[in-house]
């Protein structure tokens, strides 16, 4: 519960900080700036549609903030979060395409799963590599995911491409598989319902069972955790496994809510949005919620801004990224330590 209210504060306090540089940002910047700022912070909230298209966002960076919270939760770092979502979600994409005469919970399912475990064992190579060869999981996870990544784009500039589309993408699934939409004409649809599911019943997990206890052990004191029988090395390889696969979950919900088909360069920066979404959330599966949708927010204030108001792209990134430096600087910096001193 102290734990709670002090991320509490924090959170409220480097919030109005960063909304208050934002702001004075805004002032400099914009030859109109009331209604820049009615745009930046209203925008999303203006509209069910705006709300419906910010909410939709969030679901993807709920998942991939989940992956990352079960990835720091054993003091490992999974880098690779774009990589393993991109690569699942292709390979479940194809398993998609193949799909034509079968139920439709059956297929849905089936595709889910494929983007899991494809994604789940790419990261899970990474402990392969630190157990065998003693390589960084931070750099190996991060490597292997940047090259999977040109080697999708490969397929979907080529074989997979639809010649029918005006951009490179592969043909669009099946209709019967798309999410049911939620607050339409926006994005919004009912995978937000799987998205917040996963993170409660990720809560449970690492507060009530047995893996969870095991988690904490091994990332609080590996060695501790060695002499008291439990094996580490699977602690991380389950770890790993359920960090990249729910990271290949986020983009196969997000292909199926929002896009019908793979898109090239769809899910960019999600792995490392969410990995600054679980910084915010300080690891907790529960805050994560909060802390995509407020990522979300700011990241449709800066799109609506730029197009309703006399502000940059640009100026509005910079804004976005200087409240969440502020957000996380302070998380990550507890992470290194953290992982320094079980180094040492």
């Amino acid at each position: 519960m102290k734990r709670t209210l002090y991320w509490l504060k924090v959170f409220l306090f480097t919030s109005v900080v960063g909304f208050a540089a934002g702001t004075a940002i805004i002032f400099l910047t914009s030859e109109s700036p009331l209604e820049t700022i009615k745009w930046f912070y209203l925008g999303p909230v203006s509209s069910l549609y705006f709300l419906g298209n910010m909410l939709s966002g969030s679901v993807p960076l709920m998942l991939t903030g989940i992956a990352a919270v079960i990835a720091f939760r054993t003091s490992t770092f999974n880098l690779g979060l774009e990589g393993q979502l991109y690569f699942g979600t292709f390979c479940a994409t194809f398993i998609a395409l193949q799909l034509k005469a079968i139920p439709v919970q059956i297929s849905q399912l089936l595709v889910m799963l494929t983007a899991f475990f494809i994604g789940g064992l790419i990261a899970a190579l990474s402990v392969v590599l630190k157990i065998s060869f003693d390589v960084d999981e931070l750099l190996s996870s991060f490597l292997i995911g940047q090259a999977l990544i040109h080697v999708v784009n490969y397929f979907i500039n080529g074989p997979m491409r639809d010649p029918l589309a005006g951009l490179s993408a592969s043909r669009y699934v099946e209709h019967s598989m798309i999410f049911s939409k939620i607050l339409s004409p926006s994005d919004l649809h009912t995978g937000i319902f799987l998205a917040v599911s996963l993170c409660v019943v990720a809560h449970f997990i690492l507060r009530s069972s047995a893996l969870g206890y095991q988690i904490k052990v091994v990332g609080s004191n590996s060695l501790f955790a060695r002499y008291g029988g439990i094996e580490v090395e699977k602690i991380w390889f389950a770890a790993l496994f359920l960090s990249g696969g729910l990271a290949g979950l986020g983009g196969i919900v997000d292909l199926l809510g929002v896009h019908g088909r793979f898109v090239k360069g769809f899910s960019y920066g999600y792995g490392f949005n969410g990995i600054a979404v679980a910084m915010i959330a300080r690891n907790n599966p529960l805050l994560v919620i909060p802390s995509a949708i407020l990522f979300s927010y700011l990241e449709s204030g800066a799109q609506i801004a730029s197009i309703m108001a006399q502000i940059t792209p640009e100026i509005s990134k910079i804004i976005q990224a200087m409240i969440f430096y502020l957000l996380t600087a302070q998380a990550l910096l507890e992470f290194l330590e953290k992982r320094r001193v079980m180094r040492t």
